[in-house]
This record gives structure tokens, C-alpha cells and sequence, in this order.
């Protein structure tokens, strides 16, 4: 007659199960035989019972290597009061009672285990696991351990095959970690035999089996219970899942063959896909590695080519300057340019240098006044005599009066020796005053006797000292308006600017950029040894840009942007106001209430400096079409060819150097 079932109630993780038993004895462990199965690594295979004998109820151990606690304290064997628990691995089960009217508890009994729901749960979600991973790796390693938590396993392995060689790829144990040198720990007989027909192979007892006993393997081993599955990839066996218990025997039963060839078919199916998908990878690797091939000769091959193209660009500007050589008198080398504005400049030095008169240099800051003087004093026959320069606007009056005609011995306080003035020490060469235009007026005087008698007083003296200068001034100042403001004396002016030569600004002249650009790049080639060139993006900022700073601020432009860049200066390494090309205080056309004589030019000069620009641009537009450059320009292609013919330009835009032709026509 039956005494009703009893609850064993089972929490983890704060999930509770309430399961009913109607026998005496209820054993619970991770084995799947066990009447309550509790997949945790915690729990041994077969760990303790619950017995009932009439009203009472005992836990008792099994044999576990850590006993369930009841109380707080391990036993072997306890009495187990209804509503009390006891603790089991990372599980605390309570026994219980089930109430009368109660009909909703889920009874297990004898014959009637709940593993079937329990093997559905678990291979769905190995399934779904299994659909999920796309890595190849962790793929195989979820696949075995599935297989140890299936089964109950004490080890697994996967062993694949290709090309006729099999390799174990996992070997994992119950706990989850790797199994060392696993090629040695498993029968090489029975996983080749499997992997051979294809036909699953399971034992109870390995040593006891007449189909395996007789293995050196299994005896070595001393294995007992073994199964081994094939898995078939796209029909046919590429691999076999290995199981075993070296302990204990008849671990698996059919079950769990059954179980495992269901899980092999999906692991074989993952398997090909994982595969497939790292195929893939690897295609796309390999054709991304191509691209990046294709795209680094590109870029080696535009390289070559920017590299020839400024090759090209060195041999016209070579040729360029031997001509404007030719033309000239001198050789102007240290001056780049030979744009028309510069030819200019060019033509009358040669005619200054042989002369003796003085010569003033009108410019903005930064056109390189000085090295026209310096030009004028190398080429004429004072070269071998000194150079000396003074910045007018560098020092006070007074110390500038003691620089230039020099002082004696207690002339004032601090006067211990006599020195030399920069007029006595330039006797037979030439004195160069530059930013003249700040000179204070008492000096201006002192200066103009200078210039009239040819002979200095040094400060303090009674003598005179009889000089032989040729004096080149220079200013970015309107001298003209400072005299008729009273800002500098007439007198001197009319001494000063008997040769006068202006200046462009480099706005003025943008055909010389590239070629001062390659200049400076030249300069930092010999300080650093490093090579450095220019790439046409930014090159054709660095000749839109306005530079109110001229070529003083286009040198230090270059030598920051080559300081930045790694070879090639790209319009990124340009400052930030020349890439947006915004007109600096010195652009040609500011509306600063200045007309073309304050600026050393006329309305017609400035007008052909405009339209030669122009036509340059649409001509490099057009790629030298010229009835697509009439078109850019608004024009007809016989008005073009007139403009052509005015200016002295060639089919390309560029300046012939034949002198331009007598026409005052639009």
C-alpha cells in the first residue's frame, strides 16, 4: 500500500524545483541514472540518497569526495527532518510533504524519470548554441563540452580529419579545462576504427569487452566506459566525438549514443558553416590585402609620376633661368624669379651696377630688398671691397649716429676706445640702409652732408675722414608722402632715389612660387639632409594664397610644412589661412585708400599684372585649349588672341619674353 510521495525541493540561483517521489530510496548525483539529476561539476556522479523507512526520513552519502552539509556540517549519514535542507554543491534542497488537495506537484515515479524533458531542454539549447557561434574554435570547444554535460562524461575529445590526417582539436575534462598532450590520452584504435567506417562504437566496460580489452590503449589507460560518434560533414565522417570514464563502468548506456549522434549531426553542420564562414574571412583578407596592394602602387606609381613632372618642372625652370641669363647682363641666381615683373628688375640692375649713384629699393617687407643690394655689390667693381647693412629702424637715434660715422675715445660716457662708423668701414664698398624711411630727421641731415662732401666726422672728433661709398637705401614706406607730409627730407630724397627700383610683391608675381618654393625646399635638403617635395593639391594653394608677408612669409611657410610632413607636403600641412586662401593685409586689391603710385605702379601696369594672371589660370583651366580658355574668360577666341598678342604670351599663357606689343585696345 502506498505511503504517497514526498517533495524534495531544489533551489539554485534563487530558482526553485519541487519534484515528488514515490519510492523509498531517491539516489541524486550528476549521473543521469540518478533518480534527481543535478548537472553541476560540484556534484559527483552518484553523490547521496534520501531514504524513507515508515514516517522518517536519513540523508545518507554515497561515497562523495565532499559530502552534502546538513546543518552546517558534512554527513555520512543523518536523520532528515521534513522542512529541513540540506546544501549539495551549489543546490539546497529541502525534504517536504505535499498537501491533500495539492494535485499540481510534478510527480516523479519509479520508472517514469524526468531525464526525457530534461535531454530535450539541454540538446535544444545546445542547439540553438551551437546555430549561434560563427568562430571555428570556440565552436569545437562548445561542441565537447555539450558532449561531457550530456552524458556525463569524465572527458571529451574532437578529433577532425583532412586530407588524411587526424588531429585531435579538443580535449577537455568534466570541469572544463584543457586536457594535456590528449593525442596520448585516448585508444588511437577505436577513434580511427569510428572515423574509418563510420559506425558509432560504445562500451560499458572497456576492460572487460572483448572487442577492446586486448588494446594496448585501453589497457594503458585503464579505461572503462567509452563512446565514440562519428560526424558527418556534408555526408561524409570528417571527425569523431570521443567520450570516456576511466573510473567508472557503464556510464553510457544507449541513451547517450543516442543523444550524441543527434548532437553530431548538428556539430557537423556548424562545423561546415564555421568553416565556410573562416573560408570567407580569409577571401575577403586576402582580396582587402590585394586592394591595399593595387592602392600602394598607385600611390608609388603617382609618386613616380609627381616625381618626373617636377623633374620635368626643374629642366624648364633650368632652361627658363639660362635664358633670362642670357638676356640679363648678370647672373641673378641668388634672386628668384623670371616671371615678367622680375625680368623687369632684372633689366635694371643691369644698368645700376656699373654705375656708383645711389640706389633705392622700394617694396613690401619680405620681396628681398636686400638681395638686390647685395646683387649690385657682387657684380660691380666694389665686390672685392666691403658689404656693410644697417636696420635704420633697429636702434635709437643716438646709438644709430655712434653705428654709422663712428666715435673717439671719451666722446661720451662709456666711450673707452674709438670705433669705426659703418660709412668709415664701408669706404670703397657699399653701405646698405635698410627701412631708410624710419630714419629720424637731425640724423637725416647728418646723413645728406655725408652724401654731399664725401667725408664723416666720427662723434666727438675735430677731424674729418674722407669716404668713398656707394650708398643703396631701402624702405617698404611711400617715400614720396613722407616728404610731402614732412616726414623725411626733400634733399635727401632726390640724393637717395637717383636709381630707384621697385619691388613686386609676390602676389604680383605667383608664376616664381614654385620655383622659390623649390628653392627653400633646396635650402632644408642641405641643413637636414632630408628630401622633401611638394603634392600639386598643395602647390596650387601656395600660388593662389596672397602672401601679404611676400617671400619672407612664404620661406617660413615651407620650412614649417616640411618640418611637419613626411616626404611630401600635402595641403593638410599647410597653415590654416592659406588653405582657406583668405587675402592677408597685403592682397593686391585692398581697399586701403591707396592708389597705384603709393604702390610704385600704374593703373596699365596693374591692369596687364590682372589679365596675365587671368588668362594664365584659364589656359592651365582649359589644359592650353584656347577656345575653352575664351570660353572661362568670357571672350571670343579672336579677342583672346589679342590679349595673346598685347601681352606677349604664347599658346599656353606663359610669357614668350618678346617685348609686348604697342596696344592701348581692351
Amino acid at each position: 500500500m502506498s505511503r504517497g510521495p514526498f517533495l524534495l525541493v531544489v533551489t539554485r540561483d534563487g530558482k526553485s524545483e519541487t519534484h515528488a517521489f514515490h519510492q523509498d530510496v531517491v539516489s541524486i548525483g550528476r549521473s543521469r541514472e540518478c533518480d534527481l539529476f543535478l548537472p553541476d561539476r560540484l556534484v559527483s556522479r552518484i553523490h547521496c540518497r534520501v531514504e524513507r523507512d515508515d514516517a522518517s526520513f536519513a540523508l545518507v552519502d554515497a561515497g562523495a569526495q565532499n559530502p552534502a552539509k546538513l546543518r552546517g556540517r558534512p554527513v555520512l549519514r543523518a536523520e532528515l527532518k521534513v522542512g529541513e535542507a540540506f546544501a549539495l554543491g551549489n543546490y539546497e534542497i529541502a525534504l517536504g510533504l505535499p498537501a491533500v488537495e495539492n494535485a499540481s506537484v510534478d510527480e516523479t515515479r519509479p520508472g517514469d524519470h524526468p531525464r526525457g524533458s530534461h535531454d530535450l531542454v539541454a540538446f535544444l539549447q545546445i542547439a540553438r548554441a551551437l546555430n549561434e557561434e560563427q568562430d571555428l574554435t570556440r565552436l569545437l570547444t562548445q561542441i565537447v563540452d555539450a558532449t561531457i554535460q550530456m552524458c556525463g562524461a569524465e572527458r571529451g575529445f574532437l578529433i577532425l580529419g583532412q586530407n588524411g590526417e587526424h588531429s585531435v582539436e579538443v580535449a577537455r575534462n568534466f570541469a572544463q579545462e584543457e586536457v594535456l598532450s590528449p593525442e596520448f590520452k585516448i585508444s588511437r584504435t577505436i577513434a580511427n576504427r569510428v572515423m574509418a567506417t563510420g559506425v558509432p562504437e560504445l562500451t560499458t566496460n572497456a576492460q572487460e569487452d572483448d572487442r577492446f580489452r586486448d588494446l594496448q590503449s585501453v589497457a594503458d589507460l585503464r579505461l572503462r566506459s567509452v563512446l565514440c560518434i562519428p560526424i558527418r560533414i556534408q555526408g561524409e565522417v570528417g571527425g569523431v566525438l570521443y567520450v570516456d570514464n576511466r573510473l567508472q563502468q557503464q556510464v553510457f548506456q544507449e541513451r547517450e549514443k543516442a543523444l550524441l549522434l543527434s548532437l553530431a549531426d548538428h556539430a557537423g553542420t556548424a562545423i561546415h558553416n564555421a568553416r565556410t564562414l573562416e573560408q570567407l574571412r580569409g577571401k575577403q583578407l586576402e582580396l582587402q590585402s590585394a586592394l591595399d596592394r593595387v592602392d600602394q602602387l598607385n600611390a608609388a606609381l603617382k609618386g613616380q609620376l609627381q616625381e618626373k613632372s617636377s623633374e620635368l618642372s626643374q629642366i624648364r625652370e633650368e632652361i627658363s633661368t639660362q635664358t633670362l641669363s642670357n638676356r640679363s647682363k648678370y647672373d641673378y641666381k641668388q634672386i628668384v624669379g623670371n616671371g615678367r615683373a622680375m625680368r623687369n628688375v632684372f633689366a635694371l640692375l643691369d644698368k645700376y651696377i656699373e654705375t656708383d649713384d645711389p640706389v633705392l629699393v622700394t617694396g613690401d617687407s619680405g620681396t628681398g630688398k636686400e638681395l638686390v643690394a647685395r646683387a649690385i655689390h657682387s657684380h660691380s667693381a666694389r665686390k672685392q671691397k666691403a658689404f656693410v647693412s644697417e636696420n635704420c629702424a633697429a636702434l635709437p637715434e643716438a646709438l644709430l649716429e655712434s653705428e654709422l660715422f663712428g666715435y673717439v675715445r671719451g666722446a661720451f660716457t662709456g666711450a673707452t676706445a674709438s670705433k669705426k662708423g659703418l660709412l668709415e668701414s664701408a669706404n670703397g664698398g657699399v653701405l646698405f640702409l635698410d627701412e631708410v624711411g624710419d630714419m629720424p630727421l637731425e640724423l637725416q641731415k647728418k646723413l645728406l652732408r655725408v652724401l654731399q662732401e664725401g667725408e664723416v666726422r666720427p662723434l666727438g672728433g675735430r677731424e674729418t675722414i674722407k669716404v668713398d661709398v656707394r650708398l643703396i637705401c631701402a624702405t617698404n614706406r611711400n617715400l614720396e608722402t613722407m616728404v610731402r607730409d614732412g616726414g623725411f627730407r626733400e634733399d635727401l630724397y632726390y640724393r637717395l632715389a637717383v636709381l630707384p627700383v621697385h619691388l613686386p610683391p609676390l602676389r604680383d608675381r605667383r608664376e616664381d612660387i614654385p620655383q622659390l618654393v623649390k628653392r627653400f625646399l633646396g635650402d632644408a635638403h642641405r641643413e637636414n639632409q632630408t628630401r622633401t617635395r611638394v603634392s600639386p593639391d598643395a602647390m596650387e594653394r601656395l600660388v593662389q594664397y596672397d602672401w601679404p608677408g611676400n617671400v619672407r612669409e612664404l620661406q617660413n611657410e615651407i620650412r614649417r610644412a616640411a618640418i611637419l610632413c613626411d616626404g611630401v607636403i600635402l595641403e593638410s600641412h599647410l597653415s590654416q589661412h592659406v588653405r582657406e586662401g583668405r587675402k592677408g593685409p597685403g592682397s593686391s586689391f585692398a581697399d586701403d585708400g591707396s592708389v597705384p603710385a603709393d604702390r610704385g605702379t600704374t593703373l596699365p601696369d596693374m591692369v596687364r599684372e590682372l589679365e596675365t594672371r587671368e588668362i594664365q589660370k584659364a589656359f592651365d583651366r582649359a589644359q592650353s585649349n584656347k577656345s575653352r580658355a575664351a570660353d572661362l574668360l568670357g571672350l571670343s577666341r579672336f579677342a583672346l588672341q589679342r590679349k595673346l598678342d598685347k601681352y606677349a604670351l604664347d599658346a599656353n599663357g606663359r610669357p614668350t619674353g618678346a617685348p609686348p606689343a604697342n596696344d592701348d585696345s581692351p
